[in-house]
């Protein structure tokens, strides 16, 4: 009986990716977001304090003392932050400036007919469809 192998392949040069893997972080383990990249993720992504606690899913007061401590975050915070990271470095190529990508995330809008807010940063799923629409608005294929 043939055995499953359920590891990465090491040597296959011929990784490609498709469009929404893209986003994802292609290490294996995504480690640590440490504060000082939250502060400049921060900078990228005009929000409050609140709102970064209901993006993450944690309280305002875990947030405060995360940032009082300056104490990195870690396992799936880490990997949504990574992929908000990835998220706004591509909204500023496409909106230029900070103030401009926030209204847009902001704004209400229906693509493909579901509803998107800003609410759909929530999700890891909400933050790929958000990036997908970007990488459609830059190419000039939106819809």
């Amino acid at each position: 009986m043939k055995a499953i192998n359920y590891e990465m392949p090491k040597d296959n040069p011929l990784l490609m990716a498709a469009e929404p893997e893209v986003m994802y972080l292609s290490q294996q383990d995504v480690g640590l977001f440490s504060i000082d990249k939250f502060h400049a993720l921060s900078q990228k992504l005009l929000f409050t304090q609140a709102e970064w606690a209901d993006i993450l899913h944690i309280s305002d007061r875990t947030l405060q003392r995360y940032l009082k401590e300056n104490k990195p975050f870690e396992g799936l915070y880490a990997e949504h932050l990574y992929q908000l990271d990835n998220m706004a470095d591509l909204g500023l190529l496409v909106f230029s400036s900070a103030k401009a990508l926030e209204e847009w995330l902001r704004t209400p809008r229906t693509v493909l007919g579901k509803s998107q807010d800003f609410t759909t940063l929530r999700s890891f799923w909400g933050v790929k469809q958000i990036s997908n629409e970007l990488g459609r608005i830059e190419h000039g294929v939106y819809i």
